[in-house]
């Protein structure tokens, strides 16, 4: 027989629905109107909700807007982190994460822009330049573990310094979703990053007889 929901169990239900409601609706705002464009009013008519929901479930729209941002940019990150702690082989470790990256990218086209404003939200609010470096450490961390396997396994050459070039190679993805935004007829994204790979490749490889 089945039994129907308690009273609080509804009333958790119907909170926690609004809450993702509100999330859902702000990530959609600022993918449509930016930052400055995703107004209080804006969020919660998309939601479907009262203006009250914002202050009882995040205490403010800047920590709404924050968690939406931040919380979607760790759900794309996270999938590339775990194939880390998948394999024992640095190199296939990251060519499958370049490649689950450039799947996700290709995929999400349209919520570039608000990877973009999430990384921008970052730089100019401490708050949230916590939780932007939280995130960028950390792959940071497992790249640079990566490249100083391959240097000590003779894939890539001694002078490559790990954490310079983990840092280098966050920076060039940022790059590559700026410039797929500004000229979207150039280049696309799976090029660009062919490229830069060639690149590292051709530094790798052996000089020709």
């Amino acid at each position: 027989m089945t039994q129907n929901p308690t009273p609080r169990a509804a009333d958790e239900a119907r909170s926690a629905d609004t809450r993702e409601k509100l999330l859902a609706a702000a990530r959609r705002c600022v993918r449509d109107h930016g930052l400055a464009g995703a107004t209080s009013r804006q969020i919660t008519q998309t939601a479907g909700v009262n203006l009250a929901a914002i202050t009882y479930h995040f205490g403010s729209k800047d920590e709404l807007v924050a968690d939406a941002l931040f919380s979607d940019l760790e759900r794309r990150i996270s999938p590339v982190l775990e194939l880390f702690d998948e394999t024992d082989e640095p190199a296939e470790a990251l060519l499958r994460a370049v490649q689950v990256l450039l799947a996700e990218f290709e995929r999400s086209r349209p919520d570039t822009l608000l990877y973009l404003e999430t990384l921008f939200l970052a730089t100019r609010d401490a708050r949230y330049r916590r939780s932007a470096r939280r995130l960028s450490r950390d792959v940071r961390s497992r790249l640079r573990e990566h490249i100083a396997a391959l240097i000590e396994q003779g894939t890539i050459p001694t002078w490559i310094e790990p954490e310079a070039m983990s840092a280098l190679i966050l920076a060039v993805a940022n790059g590559i979703a700026l410039q797929t935004c500004l000229d979207p007829t150039g280049p696309d994204a799976p090029v660009m990053a062919g490229q830069f790979a060639g690149l590292l490749l051709a530094v790798a490889a052996p000089p020709p007889p």
